[in-house]
C-alpha cells in the first residue's frame, strides 16, 4: 500500500514538474527541443479533444436556444400567416373596386358618346327558371323606371326591356329570352341588312335573326359570318345602333329568297353587375 502511494506521489511530482518547466520556458522564451517537442505533443493530443468538446458544448447550446425558441416561431408563423391572408384581401379587394371603377367609367363614357338619357341599376337576382330569362335590378318607378324602357351592358350591348317595374327594383327580360324580338341590322356599310333578332329557348346564348325576304334580292341586302348586328331603330321601342351580336352561321330560307343567320350575343349573363336603363332616347 505504501510503494502504491509512494509511486502516486512521485507521478504526480513529475507531472507537476513537466508542467511548471512547460510554463517556465513559455514564460522565459528559452527553447528546449525535448520540451518543445513534448508541448507540441500534448498540443496536439489536448486540441482535438477541446475542439470536439467545444463542438459538442455549442451543439447543446444551440438546440436548447431551439426549444426554448419554439414557441416564439410558431407565434411568429402564424402571425406571418395572418398578415399574408390580409394582404390577400385587400389584393382581392382592390381588384375589385378597380375593375368596379373601371366598368363605372365605361358607363360614363358609353353614356356621353351615344347622348342618351340613362339610370345606372346593380343586378340583385336573377330567374331560377330555364324556361324565363330574367334579372332583377335594383331600380323601380321612385327612380323613373317604366316598363319597355331598354337594358345595355356597361359597354353598350343590349340586355333585354324592363318587363316588370316595382317601387325599389325591376325585372328585365333579357333578349335570349325565346319572347323576346328586336329590330336588327347589319353594320357594315356595304349589307345594312334588315331581320327581326329573337331568342331561341333551346339555345340562350345564340338567337336567330330572320332576314326581310325584300332585302336579299338587294345587292346590299346580304349577311355574312362575322358582321355585327345592331339595333335598326325603325321602331319607337329601341334606339338605333345597339349592338346586340355578331354572325357566326347563315342559310337560307323560302327557296333561296331570304336568309337566316345565327347571332352570338354580346351579352354574357354570368358577367353582367351592372346595367343602363335607358330613359329617354
Amino acid at each position: 500500500m505504501a510503494k502504491f502511494n509512494r509511486k502516486r506521489i512521485i507521478l504526480v511530482v513529475v507531472l507537476v514538474f513537466i508542467i511548471a518547466g512547460l510554463g517556465f520556458i513559455n514564460f522565459s522564451g528559452v527553447e528546449i527541443p525535448f520540451f518543445n517537442w513534448a508541448e507540441k505533443g500534448i498540443y496536439n493530443i489536448i486540441t482535438p479533444v477541446i475542439e470536439a468538446g467545444n463542438g459538442f458544448c455549442n451543439s447543446v447550446k444551440d438546440y436548447w436556444n431551439g426549444i426554448r425558441n419554439v414557441g416564439e416561431l410558431i407565434q411568429e408563423n402564424k402571425e406571418l400567416k395572418e398578415e399574408i391572408s390580409k394582404q390577400n384581401v385587400r389584393i382581392l379587394l382592390y381588384e375589385y373596386y378597380r375593375n368596379e371603377n373601371n366598368r363605372l367609367r365605361a358607363l360614363l363614357n358609353f353614356k356621353e358618346q351615344k347622348d342618351l338619357e340613362t339610370i345606372g341599376a346593380r343586378v340583385i337576382g336573377y330567374s331560377t327558371n330555364n324556361c324565363d330569362n330574367r334579372i332583377i335590378i335594383d331600380r323601380g318607378a321612385k327612380d323613373g323606371v317604366e316598363e319597355g324602357m331598354p337594358v345595355i351592358t356597361y359597354k353598350g350591348a343590349l340586355v333585354g326591356r324592363v318587363d316588370y317595374v316595382g317601387a325599389f327594383s325591376a325585372q328585365v327580360l333579357l333578349c335570349n329570352d325565346s319572347e323576346f324580338v328586336v329590330g336588327g341590322i347589319v353594320e357594315r356599310p356595304e349589307s345594312r341588312a334588315i331581320g327581326l333578332v329573337k331568342g331561341q329557348q333551346n339555345n340562350p346564348g345564340v338567337n336567330i335573326m330572320e332576314n326581310i325576304s325584300w332585302n336579299i334580292s338587294s345587292e346590299e341586302g346580304d349577311i355574312k359570318v362575322g358582321d355585327a348586328i345592331v339595333t335598326s331603330g325603325l321602331s319607337n321601342l329601341y334606339p338605333r345602333g345597339i349592338p346586340i351580336g355578331e354572325v357566326i352561321n347563315v342559310e337560307y330560307d323560302n327557296y333561296g329568297l331570304s336568309q337566316k343567320a345565327e347571332i352570338e350575343l354580346y351579352m354574357n349573363i354570368k358577367t353582367i353587375e351592372e346595367v343602363l336603363v335607358i330613359t329617354r332616347f
